[in-house]
């Protein structure tokens, strides 16, 4: 069960790096997501601060967690943010069916969808698995070791958020092909 766990711990911590990297890109896309979830009187900041914040809560947390695997207090704070994942799927998915969610910013053309809360519950699932206690024999860790996991998470991070800018952040898709650099898209 370890090996499960250390994997399913490894998995997110990855795709919560990415993501938030990726959000952190697409600011103006992920904000308005958020504005979704947001009352009618909400400033027109607060959306996209609260964006930056998930974004960076993302990054901060997988990279937290890829470098510090045996802080049990790190897996369930990604266990009860994967939960989080599934409610606003769930809530999305019912009064938003096939908007965009933006979860991985730019980088993904995904929306909200029954297919898309099962995606969120898997996580959750994950996430309940990585926050099994482990063997501390299978994860000895340095401090060299949890800088160079560090530094994989910022590498991870860095690639996702050029990833999205170079796909166009904070762009809204137009209607109907377009073609650019010979590419029907």
């Amino acid at each position: 069960m370890t090996g499960i766990a250390l994997a399913c711990k490894a998995t997110i911590a990855v795709l919560l790096v990415s993501a938030g990297g990726a959000k952190l890109a697409d600011l103006v896309g992920f904000a308005a997501t958020v504005r979704l979830f947001s009352p009618a009187w909400t400033a027109s900041w607060v959306p996209r601060a609260i964006a930056a914040m998930i974004a960076g809560l993302e990054v901060i947390v997988g990279a937290a967690s890829l470098s510090s695997p045996l802080e049990r207090w790190l897996n369930l704070a990604v266990l009860v943010l994967c939960c989080a994942f599934v409610a606003v799927s769930a809530a999305g998915y019912r009064r938003y069916p096939g908007r965009a969610c933006r979860c991985f910013g730019a980088l993904s053309g995904r929306s909200f969808s029954r297919a898309g809360v099962a995606r969120a519950a898997l996580l959750a699932v994950g996430a309940a698995l990585a926050a099994w206690p482990e063997s501390p024999s299978l994860l000895q860790l340095g401090a060299l070791g949890r800088l160079g996991l560090l530094a994989g998470a910022a590498a991870i991070a860095w690639c996702a958020y050029t990833a999205a800018v170079a796909i166009g952040a904070g762009h809204e898709p137009r209607p109907g092909p377009q073609v650019q650099q010979g590419w029907v898209q």
